[in-house]
């Protein structure tokens, strides 16, 4: 039994001499990263729509959407974010990328942040603001939707559509 227990570490460090080093000296070297590594999200601003589609599936609410008056803000708070990648595999208009970037290290929070902005496009009959300029743009290029329509909020849409139902059926809306 005595010999067992003196033996069973010597077999082991003959295996760990025959090996060699296997540990990476990351520091002062390259980090092994995997084809399959995720890390930091990289939003391309020219393809992003605004939409908030990336801020609905966001785990750890890294990314929040903020409305202003004239504009819609997207920002992303690396600090929060765990490499997940939902939000690149849901972002429709493919605006968002996973980098391999996993070294965050910032002295102040604000270096942890990045914000794309988008101007909203207003209403052509109510002048209320209604959605992201970019989505509407793009989503006019992909179906084919006249400027007569895709410029008016929902609610003026809904109602010129029964207006104009009313108008056919004979009824004085």
């Amino acid at each position: 039994m005595q010999v067992n227990r003196i033996a069973a570490p010597l077999k082991l460090l003959t295996i760990a001499f025959k090996t060699g080093r296997v540990t990476k000296k990351y520091p002062f070297g390259p980090p092994l990263i995997t084809e399959a590594f995720r890390g930091a999200i990289s939003i391309d601003p020219a393809k992003c729509w605004g939409c908030g589609a990336c801020v609905l599936v966001c785990p750890p609410n890294a990314l929040d959407i903020i409305f202003e008056k004239e504009k819609i803000v997207i920002e992303y708070f690396k600090g929060r974010c765990i490499f997940c990648g939902m939000c690149a595999d849901t972002c429709p208009a493919n605006a968002i990328t996973v980098t391999k970037e996993f070294e965050l290290a910032a002295t102040n929070l604000e270096d942890l942040k990045e914000d794309v902005v988008h101007r909203v496009s207003k209403c052509a009959v109510c002048g209320k603001p209604f959605a992201p300029a970019a989505e509407l743009r793009d989503v006019m290029k992909m179906h084919p939707i006249t400027e007569e329509y895709a410029n008016i909020c929902p609610d003026c849409r809904r109602k010129r559509t029964a207006r104009a139902f009313g108008m056919r059926f004979g009824a004085s809306i």
